[in-house]
């Protein structure tokens, strides 16, 4: 690319170059504007004053005579005088009028408040109107000139600011533009090719300055700082190296470290899997040990009494003996059925049923259930029940859970009243809709739960009644059937006073837990 296509292409694409010349032309265009405007402004009010001055001419120089005339009404001299003042510059119209007859006119009318006026001819000695006389002045020509001169005045401010304008862009294109170009492709150039140590110092094309300017300022600036980035590559180089040695040295060690650890974690996973087997082991026994002992006790009732109920002849000891094996083999089926829904073998299916008629109905199973083995009922039931509650819930197990939690309550209530004659059991029932979820609460006034017991009331066999009463799977069934439908299963105590068990249920499907 030749010099002279580089400078052109330079003009086309360089924002500084063409900024300069922008604000150059803008500048001096507009100081051009209000200089020359300013200038035609006094020239024209200049000689719209002298026009305007005709007015007084004429009334102080020409009506007293046009009077005289007018009263001896010599026309001759009337046209001679008018005719004299139609000669006046600027004076465009004359209409001299008489007893409502025009006497003389002279020009074109094209009247105006600032052009046009009428003056009354008076005669001198009675104030007497002769006549009166319209002139009008040539304000439109005096515009039109200096519209026109105007005109010309900006085309050759204009021709005479694009010549400067013009003369400026090339030498401030010579002087800086050139060498900002030159700087700034040295600078892209380095950042194309790869590192700045590649390639000499910045050099300015141009010959040698007596003292140093702006750009030898910058093009010093420039070559420091690409000599402090060589310094700092050559350190970063070392560094680097440096670096690299001691990560290899570490990875070295890291990996001796890394093969004694494999070999100590395989030796501990077979420790861990060993140590699993042996309390899968133990807990396998002692759960079958608690099993077989908590289904023995009521067995061994069912074969003792099954052994007097062949000897017996007696229709009420019949009945009553019959009614004891009843009693210990729901026990033992109770026991079977709770031993299924811990291991998840459950049939239950999830549907949407009233949570109120689920509390009823456990409530009266509960009932049912004690009638065989006591006849204590609480004298005083609350049930506190929300409107219109309904849920997707597994119905079956969900009844059992509730039937868990109100036999003990009734429990706890029966115990407290042996204990204390005048004590007043109450039981509470109730319901409540608590924003996402549907929360069950029962309350007894009865014994209450020792403190020292906290979370460990659900783990299985875990029982505060007497031998033969429980099996210590209730609450821990309860809790199982919670969890199953994403809910919980909590509880608040005072020993001695009171016991409160909430569980809460979601109310919608989409939390539901398989």
């Amino acid at each position: 690319m030749t010099p002279k296509k580089s400078r052109w292409k330079w003009f086309r694409a360089n924002s500084l170059s063409l900024k300069l010349l922008i604000a150059t032309w803008a500048v001096s265009s507009f100081a051009t504007l209000i200089l020359t405007a300013f200038q035609l402004f006094m020239d024209y009010q200049r000689d719209f004053d002298k026009l305007q001055n005709n007015f007084s001419i004429i009334k102080n120089s020409y009506l007293d005579s046009m009077a005289e005339h007018l009263w001896s009404y010599d026309t001759r001299l009337l046209e001679i005088q008018l005719e004299g003042l139609s000669r006046l510059q600027g004076v465009s119209y004359l209409k001299l009028t008489a007893d409502s007859k025009a006497i003389y006119e002279s020009g074109k009318s094209d009247p105006s408040e600032e052009n046009f006026k009428r003056f009354e001819i008076l005669h001198k000695n009675t104030n007497e109107i002769l006549g009166t006389l319209d002139v009008e002045l040539d304000i439109k020509s005096l515009r039109e000139k200096y519209f026109t001169e105007a005109i010309w005045i900006f085309i050759r401010q204009g021709a005479k600011t694009l010549v400067v304008v013009f003369c400026l862009y090339f030498v401030f294109n010579h002087i800086l533009v050139v060498h900002i170009q030159h700087i700034a492709r040295y600078l892209r150039d380095r950042a194309a090719t790869g590192p700045i140590r590649e390639g000499g110092p910045l050099v300015l094309k141009r010959k040698p300055q007596a003292q140093e300017d702006e750009l030898d300022i910058l093009v010093g600036s420039i070559n420091k700082f690409r000599g402090d980035i060589l310094d700092a590559y050559q350190k970063l180089e070392l560094l680097n190296q440096a670096l690299e040695n001691k990560v290899n040295e570490r990875t070295k060690q890291l990996t001796t470290k890394n093969e004694s650890l494999e070999k100590a974690m395989f030796q501990i996973k077979r420790m861990q899997a060993t140590m699993v087997a042996q309390e899968r082991l133990a807990s396998l026994g002692g759960l079958t040990a608690s099993v077989a002992h908590e289904i023995r006790n009521p067995l061994n009732f069912v074969l003792n009494f099954s052994e007097l109920l062949s000897d017996s002849e007696d229709p009420k000891e019949v009945h009553e003996i019959s009614r004891v094996i009843l009693k210990h083999s729901q026990r033992i089926d109770q026991i079977v059925r709770s031993m299924q829904i811990l291991s998840g073998h459950d049939s239950d299916l999830l549907e949407t049923a009233d949570i109120n008629e689920i509390v009823r109905k456990a409530y009266q199973q509960t009932i049912s259930n004690r009638s065989l083995g006591s006849n204590f009922l609480p004298p005083k039931v609350n049930f506190r029940l929300a409107d219109d509650l309904k849920a997707p819930v597994f119905s079956t197990s969900l009844v059992r859970a509730l039937s868990n939690i109100i036999d003990n309550a009734i429990y706890a209530l029966e115990k407290k009243t042996g204990t204390n004659k005048n004590f007043e059991p109450e039981l509470t029932i109730s319901t409540a809709h608590k924003g996402e979820s549907i929360e069950i609460s029962i309350k007894d006034n009865g014994v209450g739960v020792p403190a020292i017991l906290g979370e460990k009331i659900f783990d299985p066999f875990l029982t505060t009644k007497a031998p033969g009463e429980g099996a210590g799977l209730g609450l821990t069934v309860a809790f199982n059937i919670a969890q199953r439908h994403g809910g919980t299963l909590k509880y608040t105590s005072e020993f001695g006073e009171w016991t409160e068990f909430v569980m809460s249920l979601p109310a919608s499907q989409e939390r539901q837990i398989s």
